[in-house]
C-alpha cells in the first residue's frame, strides 16, 4: 500500500504569484518559452532516469525519481488534450485527473527506464509540437477544471510548465 499523501492542494495559485517551494515565476512565460526550454528540460529528467536508485522512493511518503519522470511524461499528454478541448469547443470542462491515481494505476515503477524515456520524449514532442500550431489570436480561448478554476491556452501552459519545471526542483532537491 502506497504511503504517498495525496496532494490536494489547488496549484492554480503559481499563476498569480512565485511558487514559494520552487521559486519558478510562470507568469509571464509565453508557449515560445517553453518550446525553447522543454528540450533541456527533458534531458535533465532522462539523466534521473539513468539514477542508480530512481525506482526507489527513498522516502515511502514521496514517489521514486522514476515515477516522477513517468508523471510529467503523463501530465504532457493531459495537457495537450486539455488543449485541444479548448481549441475545439467553448468553454470545455475538463475531464477529472486524479495524478496520484494515475501513477498507481501506472505502475510506473514497474516500467523498464527506457520506456519511460521514450514516453516522456513522446509527449514532449507532441506538446511542443501542438504549442507551435497555435495562433496567438487563440491564446484567450478558456476551459474550466470540474472544480471551477478557469484556465485560457496561455494560462494552462503556464500551470504545465510549472508542473514541469517544479518536479525538476524536486528530482534535484532530493538529490542532495
Amino acid at each position: 500500500m502506497s504511503e504517498i499523501v495525496p496532494d490536494q492542494k489547488n496549484w492554480t495559485f503559481v499563476l498569480d504569484s512565485v511558487c514559494p517551494q520552487c521559486r519558478y515565476d510562470v507568469r509571464t512565460v509565453t508557449p515560445g518559452d517553453v518550446i525553447g526550454q522543454l528540450p533541456d528540460g527533458v534531458e535533465r529528467y532522462l539523466a534521473v532516469l539513468s539514477r542508480p536508485k530512481a525506482r526507489v522512493r527513498t522516502n515511502p511518503a514521496r514517489w521514486s525519481d522514476q515515477e516522477y519522470a513517468a508523471h510529467v511524461a503523463q501530465m504532457l499528454v493531459i495537457m495537450d488534450g486539455r488543449l485541444d478541448l479548448m481549441l475545439e469547443h467553448d468553454e470545455p470542462v475538463f475531464p477529472n485527473w486524479d495524478q496520484d491515481q494515475a501513477a498507481e494505476e501506472g505502475n510506473y515503477n514497474a516500467l523498464e527506464p527506457e520506456e519511460v524515456a521514450a514516453q516522456l520524449r513522446g509527449a514532449a514532442t507532441k506538446y511542443a509540437e501542438k504549442l507551435r500550431s497555435i495562433d496567438e489570436s487563440s491564446y484567450s480561448r478558456r476551459g474550466l477544471r470540474s472544480n471551477g478554476s478557469a484556465f485560457t491556452v496561455e494560462s494552462l501552459n503556464q500551470y504545465a510548465w510549472h508542473d514541469f519545471v517544479h518536479h525538476l526542483w524536486d528530482l534535484d532537491s532530493s538529490a542532495s
